[in-house]
């Protein structure tokens, strides 16, 4: 699994094609800690996955891979939902209460962003 197609969905808002790839990540399951920097990407792509990748190590109880941390805040900021951009109250539950990961890397989304049940 390519870390790459989860971020190219995200940053066009392909939502379905992102839970499909968080769910399949799930069956496999991914050894998060072993993940490699991905290459390739600009800014705002590598802040988004440093975030994404941090966040989902996290919420399957494993630890991040160490470049990570190394990674700094997206150039400008990123709504991963794009009703974020134009609802004032979804606006700020993204900015106030979205994913820590996310947030300190100026990416905004929902909560439960990439949950999958």
């Amino acid at each position: 699994m390519q870390i790459r197609t989860l971020i190219e969905a995200l940053m066009s808002f392909d939502a379905l094609k992102a839970r499909q790839w968080v769910a399949d990540a799930m069956r496999a399951p991914i050894s998060w800690p072993e993940v490699a920097r991905p290459t390739g990407m600009d800014a705002e792509q590598l802040a988004v996955a440093a975030g994404v990748i941090e966040l989902l190590a996290g919420r399957s109880g494993q630890r991040s891979p160490s470049w990570t941390a190394e990674v700094p805040e997206s150039p400008k900021r990123i709504y991963l939902v794009r009703a974020a951009e134009s609802m004032p109250r979804l606006r700020q539950l993204c900015e106030e209460e979205g994913p820590e990961p996310l947030r300190r890397r100026q990416i905004m989304a929902p909560p439960e962003f990439l949950s999958v049940v």
